[in-house]
């Protein structure tokens, strides 16, 4: 068996097993949204709504920015738990047997739940949010609503952005690796009592050292990587905002200025790679990395 063929075959067992528990987070949201929006009161929003395309845009990006969120707290939540999962559920011995190395094994689950999930969390997130879109300008403005919106305008505009931060997926899971690393490697080697003592850590250790002191390295570090991680994944040139809405008032002209932003701020994104803290991070989540697999070699 080749290597992209057992890789292939690790990725859909997560697939195997979590797929149910993958589309009700997915669906969850915009689900409820459809469901009570038909007994929702008459909206009176008068002469304050914007363009019917880009009330259709916001949605749509509102609705994908849910889903998106939702299903990557939830595959981050999982992780550390799938460190010990061929361990508690004994099937180690099988998976070993395919064969496939550990460091394919975790690798897998890795590029799964921290990149390709978030992923189509994003293209699911779409789909629901041009769903929800119409449904909304209907419910807001009635039918003549949905003849009023440049839909071709829309679905490229909503893609592009969902492009922007399908690259920031990756960008961001470089960023949050140690964070998501260190507590794999802790619940590999302390179980279940992993995360709560690396969470207990990191409080208690970054208040004592801030209190007493006067060291505030723990906070410092979390906010780095927390601000490196949220603008690699969106607006990393922060002129979202300033260049786009505000400089771009008129909707086609709005839509039209996606594209070339959205290429600007990847690369801004691509820039910020250089920095120590990520550097850093990524030598810190190799050696996690490795406690994880030296822990399954451990227990086989």
């Amino acid at each position: 068996m080749t290597t992209t063929k057992r890789f292939s075959t690790l990725m859909q067992r997560e697939w195997m097993q979590h797929r149910i528990g993958w589309m009700v987070v997915m669906a969850i949201l915009p689900a409820i949204a459809l469901a009570v929006m038909p007994f929702q009161g008459a909206v009176n929003v008068g002469a304050k709504l914007p363009p019917a395309s880009l009330l259709a845009l916001m949605i749509v990006g509102g609705t994908t920015a849910a889903v998106f969120g939702l299903s990557w707290f939830v595959a981050m939540f999982q992780l550390p738990g799938l460190a010990r999962r061929d361990q508690q559920d004994r099937t180690i011995e099988f998976w070993m047997s395919l064969p496939a190395s550990h460091s394919e094994s975790v690798a897998a689950t890795l590029l799964t739940h921290a990149v390709l999930v978030p992923m189509a969390a994003l293209a699911v997130g779409m789909g629901f949010g041009l769903i929800v879109g119409m449904a909304s300008l209907v419910k807001l403005i009635g039918l003549t609503a949905l003849t009023q919106v440049g839909w071709g305008s829309v679905i490229l505009s909503a893609a592009i952005v969902v492009l922007r931060v399908a690259f920031g997926v990756i960008l961001l899971t470089l960023w949050t690796a140690p964070l998501f690393m260190i507590l794999m490697a802790a619940s590999a080697w302390l179980k279940r009592w992993g995360v709560p003592v690396v969470i207990g850590a990191l409080v208690i250790g970054g208040n004592i050292l801030d209190k007493l002191y006067g060291i505030h390295i723990v906070g410092d570090l979390l906010k780095a990587q927390a601000q490196g991680a949220g603008q690699a994944l969106f607006n990393a040139s922060n002129t979202f905002e300033g260049n786009t809405l505000k400089n771009h008032p008129e909707v086609s002209d709005f839509l039209g200025n996606l594209g070339p932003w959205a290429v600007q701020d990847a690369g801004h994104a691509i820039q910020q790679l250089a920095s120590p803290h990520l550097i850093g991070g990524l030598l810190v989540a190799a050696t996690c990395f490795y406690l994880v697999i030296l822990a399954r070699k451990r227990s086989t």
